[in-house]
């Protein structure tokens, strides 16, 4: 007896999907490095979406860098569209065009797909930037800082947000798609790192080591999150692996010092904030080394050190909240009062303001 109409057509589109998974060249390369497809999906894939807003965006006449160069004035232009930049959100391309914004990997997955749909040969590209992270709790998470590239003989055009540059092609390092995917579920790993999904989190920094080898970010992650675990002698494996790869990177050298100095290993944290290379550190590794030069008694040191992390990212309050610490430890209360308000501008909410400023108060003279 044969099956009704409805049941063979539902078994035929299922055969038909399955056929189709099994076949698509991104699926096929990932389970050939031993990745889970489900764990890493495409993230510059080419949606029917894409391809007609690469193609009104790209218009007409002019180069390959003209058509481009229109793409990315689409996308920021508040008439058309407006792609609008949230530090948290990374996106596939998809994504990124559905909900009209995303960070600096969600930017580049979907101009390069843009660029991609009309036949343009755009790359990922990194360029050794000061590093990017965030500070959340007493570890800094890292995030990689990654833009969309067209190579053009000696030289790259590099779009990032909101701009249009060149740069000698000897400063920027091309990634290949495997790469810019390690980037993204990097990223992804940091959120679920993030909100304590720590098996998801490690699932996705496997995922990225596949993808990726000489990934030292992930290594650092990896690190943070076997601290978060309790598994310090794991956590400390994972920051000499990500240091083999890169010996002076600050992020990773400033969570290991936040290792030791939670362990009371002070000269040990000392020693890995020594190595670090602040010309492109975050403010809170130099924040970090601040601390450390305070506690060994070398005021001023820290001082200098806390001022540069201000004067690095003028609208974080921890570098206040330090000086106010150090002036408030050596009897200058006018000064502390003064850089706690400033901290408490720049986050209304924050408790160790409040607190600082309460105390000083009742110290005021009545």
């Amino acid at each position: 007896m044969s099956s009704p109409a409805p049941f063979r057509l539902l078994a035929v589109l299922m055969a038909a999907t399955l056929q189709a998974r099994a076949a698509d060249p991104w699926s096929t390369a990932l389970k050939r490095r031993g990745i889970d497809p489900a764990l890493v999906e495409n993230p510059i894939a080419i949606t029917p979406e894409i391809k007609a807003a690469a193609a009104e965006m790209s218009g007409r006449g002019g180069g390959t860098v003209d058509a481009l160069k229109r793409i990315q004035s689409g996308l920021f232009d508040t008439t058309r569209f407006t792609f609008d930049y949230e530090s948290a959100l990374t996106a596939t391309a998809a994504d990124a065009l559905a909900a009209g914004r995303g960070n600096c990997v969600s930017f580049t997955n979907l101009f390069i797909a843009m660029g991609r749909s009309r036949g343009f040969n755009i790359q990922a590209g990194y360029i050794q930037p000061r590093a990017k992270s965030e500070r959340r709790g007493d570890l800094v998470y890292i995030m990689s800082h990654v833009v969309a590239v067209y190579p053009l003989h000696d030289r790259y055009v590099v779009f990032d947000f909101y701009r249009t540059r060149e740069d000698p092609a000897q400063r920027i390092r091309l990634l290949n798609d495997f790469e810019l995917a390690a980037l993204y579920v990097n990223n992804r790993a940091v959120e679920a790192l993030s909100a304590g999904d720590y098996e998801t989190a490690e699932a996705r920094l496997a995922a990225v080591l596949k993808l990726a080898p000489d990934f030292a970010p992930a290594y650092g992650n990896l690190g943070v999150l076997l601290r978060r675990r309790g598994d310090i002698s794991g956590a400390i494996a994972a920051y000499r692996r990500a240091l083999a790869l890169a010996p002076r990177d600050p992020s990773i050298l400033g969570n290991l010092a936040a290792l030791y100095t939670g362990l009371g290993r002070e000269r040990e944290a000392k020693a890995a904030l020594t190595l670090a290379d602040l010309s492109v550190a975050t403010p809170y590794t130099i924040l970090a080394r601040g601390d450390l030069e305070a506690a060994d008694g070398r005021v001023d040191e820290a001082l200098r050190y806390y001022r540069k992390a201000a004067r690095l990212d003028p609208k974080i309050p921890d570098p206040h909240l330090s000086i106010a610490r150090v002036a408030r430890a050596s009897g200058r209360l006018d000064q502390a009062r003064h850089e706690a308000e400033r901290a408490l501008e720049l986050d209304s909410e924050n408790a160790e303001a409040k607190a600082m400023l309460a105390e000083l108060a009742e110290r005021a003279p009545r």
